[in-house]
């Protein structure tokens, strides 16, 4: 019992809920776990002498810290000073909310932005059960049982990217490579999938999120939703305290020099600081507009135990799901207050050694109840299209076309000859 609520009160520390124990800095400082640059294959980025691991386009969170530093301290030097001199009850109330709200911030973004997302390791061979041959345009899928549940596993193999400017580097780079090379190698998990900016497999996967520049996945999509959340808090709190400052202000300039409000306020604007005032409310309130909507969505998310890219997608377990579906309250308690599970990028971390006589046994993700395995009768490798067609190979290299199946997981089956096309250069 005294374990568990140590591992619950750390979970606290370490997701800026309790702002006293610096939750972000800990990892920082006190952190023992180092980061193992030649496991990261991927275009993550290891900083600080391995105690942190940013995304792909890292860069981004620099402009994230800096609008959340920025604002903070433009409302400090200014509003709160007039409030804490003029208001003292006021001022103070700002001054202890607001401190406190900004602590949690960038507790949270560093919990969020500099740790991994939940990178799942890449294989160096691809696995045995993978076809020879997969036509462009196509995907090879696995059927397999976890906790009773019919599941399809995608492999995670190389596609072309999106028609943007990537696309034109995208194609010198793979123009002499074969098309297996830059994969994870690897069955991907349900509810995982694959990053194109970080280049890696993402447990979990919701999202890549631009405010950090680095996946949102099983490890730190806790402390996403605590920086949504804290920034969101914050602006609103400093909103109200650069309002109430322009607003108190204007009025005791107004009856100092006998004018009307709109003259009392250009005269504050020009012959004090308070255009300073004004900016971090103008800030304030477009964050508030941005991050409003976000954290409405994943406030919902939380509760329903769904993905930003499930939800998107409406993804449909049609034999149920192969996972814990917690809900409500006990969802966000897991999330929220549950100690992170050890990083698979870390120098310490051992891989857990399977059964030889199970290959096929796949573990849930965040429990350590084995499934049983298929029969090797039963497992099937799937190569489908793009447009929802299916060609099934059997163990006894008989194929089956599924076509038009709109329910998920559902075969038709019918005699055709092999089809598949030798792999492009």
């Amino acid at each position: 019992m005294e374990a568990e609520k140590r591992r619950r009160a750390l979970g606290f520390a370490r997701a800026g809920l309790l702002p006293v124990f610096f939750g972000g800095f800990m990892n920082l400082v006190f952190e023992r776990e180092r980061y193992d640059k030649e496991r990261i294959q991927g275009k993550n980025r290891i900083f600080f002498w391995g105690r942190t691991l940013a995304g792909g386009d890292w860069w981004k969170n620099l402009y994230t810290l800096l609008l959340l530093i920025g604002t903070s301290v433009m409302y400090a030097v200014v509003p709160e000073v007039w409030l804490t001199n003029n208001f003292p009850p006021v001022g103070i109330t700002f001054i202890v909310l607001t401190k406190i709200l900004v602590t949690m911030a960038i507790s949270a973004w560093i919990l969020s932005a500099l740790t991994d997302p939940g990178i799942i390791p890449r294989n160096e061979a691809p696995p045995e059960d993978l076809p020879e041959v997969i036509p462009s345009g196509h995907v090879a899928v696995k059927d397999v049982v976890i906790n009773d549940v019919d599941v399809q596993l995608s492999y995670c193999r190389e596609s072309v990217p999106r028609l943007d400017f990537s696309f034109f580097f995208w194609i010198l780079h793979n123009a002499k490579s074969n098309w297996r090379a830059g994969t994870c190698k690897i069955w991907r998990p349900p509810r995982s999938s694959h990053c194109r900016v970080c280049d890696n497999c993402v447990e979990i996967f919701d999202h890549h999120c631009q405010w950090l520049g680095n996946c949102v996945g099983s490890r730190n999509y806790g402390a996403f939703f605590l920086f949504v959340l804290h920034t969101q808090l914050l602006s609103l709190f400093t909103l109200a305290g650069s309002i109430a400052y322009l607003v108190l202000f204007t009025n005791q300039t107004a009856e100092e020099r006998d004018v009307s409000g709109s003259q009392a306020f250009s005269i504050i604007l020009s012959e004090s600081p308070a255009a300073v005032g004004l900016v971090s409310a103008i800030i304030c309130f477009l964050v508030i507009l941005m991050f409003g909507p976000l954290l409405a969505v994943h406030t919902r998310l939380l509760l329903t135990n769904k993905t930003t890219k499930e939800h998107l997608t409406k993804k449909i377990w049609a034999d149920g799901k192969p996972y814990d579906d917690e809900q409500g309250w006990k969802h966000c308690k897991t999330v929220l207050c549950s100690e992170r599970r050890e990083s698979t990028m870390w120098k310490s971390y051992q891989p857990t050694e399977v059964d030889p006589e199970a290959e096929d046994t796949l573990l849930e993700l965040g429990t350590d109840e084995k499934a049983p395995a298929k029969d090797e009768e039963d497992v099937e490798i799937t190569v489908e299209d793009e447009k929802d067609v299916e060609i099934t190979v059997d163990d006894e290299n008989n194929v089956e076309d599924a076509v038009d199946s709109t329910e998920p997981f559902e075969h038709h089956s019918a005699d055709l000859s092999t089809t598949l096309q030798p792999t492009p250069p």
